[in-house]
């Protein structure tokens, strides 16, 4: 497999000079009525390879023993997925863990997948909002984080109207809180926390990285929305929907579309005083990456998985992310 090649042009986004004042206005309301000028580079595969999972619905990354290790979940089974990464993104040692023992037979409806220094992983499912956390032998469940919507937050009911528009992706954070990207209708990040704590928001400073995710005390505990930003009007039809979200090797937020067909990448910074997320790149993905599901980045290289039917090739490494 060849090296992935690099994108020869950086995705520009103009987004105007005016600040935008933090009351909730619609910053789609720049200096002089101008608009963005959104403009995609195209992601090329650079390799691929099969899984022994369908209907993959998730990417995410791990510590073991001062070593990288990347998960994969399906939606369909009780399944873990650990496999290796090189540097040049070929997938490798690739192991699939039947969970069926701590969540029973049926299908999983998991969404989401991550994992912190210490080696645990983080399970999100989709229907229940609950997040289970099995430990690094991958032998129990040492925590469950229920995340819980209350009726008077803003997005209760588009919430609650669509159990199969939930939490479509996640972020571990430095400080014990949680992100959630909600998948559609409307497209939104959350931040989730323990009751009582204050939103942080997000910079580059909260990235978990390779350090272990600080978690309530105790068997279970609750987190319910503390903040949350939507899209800008302007940008909502170059988006659509979420199905996935990630960090950067700098620490940035990224997003992964189905219905737009990109890798997006947010602005550097999401205040607790500002509630919409400016997209400052589109990369878009090849036609081969049809239904992209997962997304997790390995030394620069955006992995993509995609839900399909049949175990097959369905994770891959695409070109390195300028």
């Amino acid at each position: 497999m060849s090296n992935p090649r690099s994108i020869a042009s950086v995705v520009a986004v103009a987004f105007g000079l005016a600040a935008v004042a933090c009351s909730g206005a619609d910053d789609d309301a720049v200096a002089g009525g101008e608009e963005e000028n959104l403009t995609e580079a195209k992601l090329e595969v650079a390799s691929k390879a099969s899984l022994p999972i369908a209907e993959v619905s998730g990417l995410g990354r791990r510590m073991v023993n001062g070593k990288p290790s990347y998960l994969a979940v399906p939606d369909a089974e009780p399944a873990l997925l650990t496999f290796e990464v090189s540097g040049a993104g070929n997938a490798s040692k690739i192991t699939k863990h039947d969970l069926s023992g701590l969540f029973g037979n049926g299908a999983s409806q998991w969404e989401a997948v991550a994992g912190d220094g210490s080696g645990a992983v983080f399970i999100l499912a989709e229907a229940s909002d609950k997040i289970s956390v099995l430990d690094a032998d991958l032998k129990k469940i040492v925590h469950t984080i229920q995340l819980s919507v209350p009726k008077s937050h803003a997005l209760s009911k588009a919430w609650q109207d669509d159990a199969n528009s939930h939490g479509e992706g996640m972020v571990l954070l430095s400080n014990g809180h949680v992100l959630v990207v909600k998948e559609k209708d409307p497209v939104a990040l959350i931040e989730f926390a323990v009751d009582g704590e204050a939103a942080q928001g997000y910079d580059a400073s909260l990235a978990l990285g390779d350090r272990a995710f600080k978690l309530p005390r105790g068997a279970s505990s609750t987190m319910t929305p503390v903040h949350h930003w939507l899209l800008k009007a302007s940008q909502v039809s170059a988006i659509g929907d979420v199905s996935e979200l990630a960090v950067d090797t700098d620490g940035r937020l990224l997003l992964l579309t189905d219905q737009g067909r990109s890798v997006v990448r947010v602005e550097r910074g999401l205040r607790a005083d500002e509630d919409k997320m400016d997209i400052k790149a589109l990369y878009k993905l090849p036609s081969a990456v049809d239904k992209p599901e997962g997304l997790v980045m390995a030394s620069g290289i955006p992995l993509v998985a995609i839900d399909q039917k049949n175990a097959g090739e369905s994770l891959f490494s695409l070109d390195a992310l300028p």
